[in-house]
């Protein structure tokens, strides 16, 4: 009998303990799942979390290309801006541009002429030598010629002188004079003759000398 107690109160315990491991087991169990739920809540989280990072990166790239297309924006409202001074300098340098060339064709122009009134200038000059050299050969033919000319009153002169010595019976040292009518008359028009050149017809010292002109060179 004691033993039979003994063996269903072993029994009972054992079925005690069974169901507090059942207990113990199911808590665990439990406290598990509830544990794999906040899991997966903390990882659903985690996830949304992550894709909303991922959305902001993506947010801030598209915002990091916006700022990009805005300052190329910005640079192109001032390029834009500038244009119309960049045209009005292209234009100023075209009409800069316009102006040099057209200097160098004056310039050109004005070193030709030079050169040509160089030439000119070299001509006259060798003209202008010619010419003095002309002048010179003809005064020298001019004086030559008044000279001659000189020396033929002086001849003729000479020869009044000697007709009125031979038909006044005039000696060879008698004095004479070239103002005497009697002499002048044996000259053309009986009046003494002028040198060309102004010179001043003086007797010889008397009959048989040559009468002289106060122009050097003129003499006989």
């Amino acid at each position: 009998m004691r033993t039979s107690l003994h063996l269903r109160a072993s029994g009972a315990v054992q079925w005690i303990i069974v169901i507090a491991i059942v207990g113990v087991a199911a808590a665990v169990c439990a406290k598990h799942a509830s544990t794999n739920k906040a899991q997966e809540q903390e990882l659903a989280t985690l996830r949304a979390e992550t894709k909303e990072l991922q959305q902001l990166r993506e947010d801030l790239k598209e915002m990091a290309k916006l700022k990009a297309q805005l300052r190329e924006a910005e640079g192109l409202r001032t390029e834009a801006a500038d244009l119309p001074r960049l045209r009005g300098e292209v234009q100023q340098l075209r009409q800069d541009k316009a102006q040099a060339d057209q200097l160098r064709a004056e310039v050109a122009q004005l070193r030709a002429q030079a050169q040509q009134s160089r030439q000119l200038q070299a001509e006259n000059q060798a003209l202008r030598g010619q010419a003095q050299q002309f002048a010179a050969a003809q005064q020298s033919v001019q004086a030559n010629a008044m000279k001659n000319a000189c020396i033929v009153n002086l001849k003729q002169i000479d020869g009044a002188v000697q007709q009125w010595a031979l038909e006044y019976r005039k000696a060879t040292g008698d004095p004479y004079s070239l103002q005497d009518p009697k002499l002048l008359q044996f000259l053309k028009g009986s009046i003494l003759p002028i040198c060309p050149q102004g010179g001043v017809y003086s007797p010889g010292r008397n009959v048989g000398a040559v009468p002289a002109c106060s122009v050097p060179g003129h003499a006989l």
